[in-house]
């Protein structure tokens, strides 16, 4: 998990100038963050299911690579279903994840419901996993 956000944060930084702290000092709880002027994202290491830090940090990324604009820090949810810009953000972030988990992979394991237990994604996202592992597949 640390060569993916390793990763990550290489990509944040050298290909979308994104700047990304990590930080325990938050409780449990507390949700990863993006502030969408300043380029800026923090991540709570101290996040209560380790698994899923790496799609908090994806999501947030997709945030700005998608050009989305806030007034307001926006905040990582995984109950955010209605929202567009939530769901684009989360559409971004599989894509971001998905070379990770396909890495060295043959066709025939590659499975839409182990990607999503490897990086916790909330279940009302399988159909976008679903999509997104199917059309790469075909590139």
């Amino acid at each position: 998990m640390n060569d993916i956000m390793t990763d990550l944060m290489n990509k944040a930084l050298f290909d979308h100038k994104i700047r990304v702290i990590l930080s325990a000092d938050a409780g449990p709880y507390t949700p990863s963050v993006t502030h969408t002027a300043s380029r800026t994202i923090i991540i709570n290491t101290n996040w209560h299911d380790k698994r899923q830090i790496p799609l908090q940090l994806a999501h947030e990324m997709g945030h700005i690579i998608n050009g989305d604009h806030a007034t307001r820090p926006l905040y990582f949810s995984e109950r955010q279903t209605d929202y567009p810009m939530e769901l684009e953000a989360n559409r971004t972030a599989i894509k971001l994840l998905l070379p990770f988990y396909l890495r060295g992979k043959e066709v025939e394991n590659v499975n839409s419901q182990d990607f999503m237990v490897a990086f916790s994604v909330p279940s009302h996202l399988e159909n976008v996993v679903i999509k997104e592992i199917s059309g790469m597949m075909k590139e």
